[in-house]
């Protein structure tokens, strides 16, 4: 199937956009939960539960498509649906090592370099993309966030992929 992207509302001249062929098992996937995916319901979070509990069930239950760049960085960080949001987010930071969400950038990558060591020898292309993110961040970077354990856990995955 291919979609094209909607055309501007303005009456300002753009130049023509390219149709983008979006397999359709992508397109499902975008409109498809962690919790459907998973098959596994969570039950509403208890009465009490702190902000961070609820919004792990929130980010749950909605779309992956919608997630965005914290939104992975939380389910990362927490372990929640990693199966499923880990790759989303190691094929956007192959590109963009350095996305940020709430914190700093590169705060999304530094959730993925916490995973534990024996998740990347049971999971290869994601060591792979992660591979790719690593080639790509530049510690000369203006946005680089020298205050952050990115460099010592970057070596240590470079290691460890090598």
């Amino acid at each position: 199937m291919t979609h094209a992207a909607p055309e501007p509302d303005d009456s300002r001249t753009s130049p023509p956009r390219e149709t983008v062929h979006i397999p359709d098992d992508v397109l499902t996937m975008a409109t498809r939960t962690i919790e459907q995916i998973e098959a596994t319901r969570w039950p509403d979070p208890p009465a009490g539960a702190s902000r961070l509990v609820r919004r792990c069930h929130e980010l749950r239950r909605m779309p992956l498509g919608r997630l965005g760049v914290e939104d992975l960085r939380v389910l990362v960080a927490q372990d929640v649906g990693t199966e499923t949001v880990l790759p989303m987010a190691l094929g956007m930071l192959r590109f963009v090592p350095l996305l940020e969400g709430d914190y700093y950038p590169g705060d999304l990558l530094v959730a993925v370099l916490r995973r534990p060591d024996t998740y990347w020898a049971t999971h290869r292309i994601e060591a792979d993309l992660l591979r790719e993110a690593l080639a790509r961040l530049d510690p000369d970077d203006p946005d680089y966030p020298v205050d952050s354990d990115l460099t010592e856990l970057a070596e240590r995955a470079r290691s460890l992929l090598s």
